[in-house]
């Protein structure tokens, strides 16, 4: 008759592996919590802010444009085009926001005169790529193309974002000399209503 094998003795249970296998499973649902949170906030327009908050963003992207005309030789309240609010893309499409949460989009614009025609505006990109990378933003350039030929003109457009996220780019204007700075402080969820034509911002 075969003996039988003694029985093997189960592992000794081990509490810490149930606790790491715990913590760690604890972590990743937290983990999908935060990116779900982030995901919805990011899907609805980003974050909201204050109404003080998104006013003085305002007064960033006209400060941060002013300063740009200002070093291209222009007067900006002498050479300002028009300031807007909204965008086609600056919109609640997917109706997130209540009734006390709006959404704008800061753009502030001038037309700065360059006195040697293009020469002069090919000088000012120059400037501004110069000015723009000692600070450590990030300078991009395209060429400019016709609107009706679609052919290059020879001439570029320079863009960058500032340290408080402003856009700002040097583009040539509607005649041979001028140029057209635009600030544009993105899209922004925010608490209020922000009146334009409030200057005294």
């Amino acid at each position: 008759m075969t003996p039988t094998p003694p029985a093997v003795p189960a592992p000794a249970s081990r509490p810490w592996a149930k606790a790491v296998g715990l913590s760690a499973a604890g972590a990743v649902v937290v983990l999908l919590l935060v990116c779900f949170a982030a995901g919805c906030t990011a899907l609805a327009g980003g974050p909201v802010s204050s109404e003080a908050d998104f006013l003085a963003h305002v007064r960033d992207t006209r400060a941060a444009g002013e300063d740009t005309v200002r070093f291209l030789g222009s007067d900006p309240d002498s050479v300002s085009l028009d300031e807007t609010r909204s965008s086609a893309s600056c919109v609640d499409d997917l109706g997130v926001d209540d009734g006390g949460i709006s959404r704008d989009q800061p753009s502030v614009s001038w037309a700065p005169d360059f006195p040697d025609g293009d020469a002069g505006y090919r000088a000012a990109i120059a400037a501004l790529r110069g000015r723009w990378s000692e600070r450590g933003w990030k300078v991009t350039t395209e060429p400019e193309t016709d609107p009706v030929s679609g052919r290059a003109t020879g001439r570029q457009v320079i863009h960058t974002t500032d340290d408080h996220g402003v856009t700002l780019s040097l583009s040539p204007g509607r005649r041979t000399g001028e140029g057209r700075v635009v600030a544009d402080g993105g899209c922004v969820r925010h608490e209020g209503v922000w009146e334009t034509d409030d200057r005294d911002l």
